[in-house]
């Protein structure tokens, strides 16, 4: 019999409620979440009970029992765990954002909508060469959960770009709700931001990913994004915002509203929105304008 995966979940929110579910589904090899390990030893120790698996107290102590880390924690600590995970000779999963910048560690006054941007993108990248870095030492593989690039709908597209040969002129894509139920969402210090890191990140990959299959059909290496702009607002901290209490306000210092436009290096765009000022559920969806096709893809 094939050995089985054995996995490690680091969380116990809703991202790892989720991912957990995933698991049991995998089919065509053998996957056994083993233990969970989280900072809140109460919720750790009830998702484990509920489950029929292991808490843990400690990272330290989970990682001699699994071949994979699945990292849902909040954005801030995404790199210290991936970083430990490799060094133990771990796999990692991790999920969105990859990382970000969270605030000076001796900073209790910070706030992510004041801070200049400039410094946090360099932050923010220097964190994501340290987790590669740690992956590539380690030689372990790294990966990013990007649930919407293996969405039915998403691989349809991707298979028709391939198979027609067909160029994308314009990709526009939203993912919005009324409000994340992460109470660690909301506070930059803990989610690195907002609107635009936690939401549109998802159909922004799938669009990435799709310009990816367009190029290697055509030239044999991937279509990159060349120029990105890019505008936030705090709708709901608007003075003339009206509570009627359908959404979710608590926010700190994050953006509850994004737009993106993206330009490629062959000269064609793609917009990206997200927001949490949507009632009715989620309001997921991307649309594929080709020159051979249009798919509007229901997520």
């Amino acid at each position: 019999m094939e050995k089985a995966i054995r996995v490690g979940i680091v969380g116990s929110g809703n991202a790892a409620i989720f991912h957990y579910a995933s698991y049991l589904r995998v089919t065509g090899f053998p996957v056994k979440v083993v233990g969970v390990t989280s900072l809140d030893k109460a919720q750790c120790k009830d998702f484990a009970k509920r489950r029929g698996i292991q808490a843990y107290d400690s990272l330290s102590r989970l990682l001699p029992q699994v071949d994979l880390i699945d990292n849902c924690t909040p954005g801030y600590a995404h790199e210290p765990v991936c970083v430990a995970a490799f060094k133990a000779g771990k796999h990692v999963v991790v999920e969105k954002p990859f990382t970000g910048y969270y605030g000076p560690s001796d900073d209790e006054g910070f706030e992510g909508n004041r801070f200049p941007k400039k410094k946090m993108l360099k932050e923010a990248l220097a964190s994501a060469r340290r987790i590669i870095a740690a992956a590539l030492k380690s030689k372990k593989k790294l990966c990013y959960a990007e649930n919407w690039v293996y969405a039915p709908a998403v691989q349809k597209e991707a298979e028709i770009l391939a198979k027609s040969k067909g160029q994308i002129l314009w990709a526009l894509g939203d993912q919005s709700h009324s409000g994340s139920p992460s109470p660690a969402y909301g506070i930059w210090k803990l989610s690195g931001g907002g609107s635009i890191v936690g939401k549109s990140c998802h159909p922004l990959s799938a669009i990435l990913y799709l310009k990816q299959i367009e190029g290697m059909t055509h030239q044999g290496k991937a279509i990159r994004p060349k120029t990105v702009s890019a505008r936030t607002h705090e709708i709901t901290r608007n003075p003339r915002f009206k509570d009627k209490g359908f959404l979710r306000t608590d926010y700190n210092d994050i953006e509850d509203y994004c737009q993106m436009h993206v330009v490629f290096d062959d000269g064609m765009v793609a917009d990206v929105f997200a927001s949490e000022i949507v009632m009715g559920g989620v309001h997921n969806w991307l649309e594929i304008f080709a020159n051979n096709h249009r798919t509007r893809c229901n997520m």
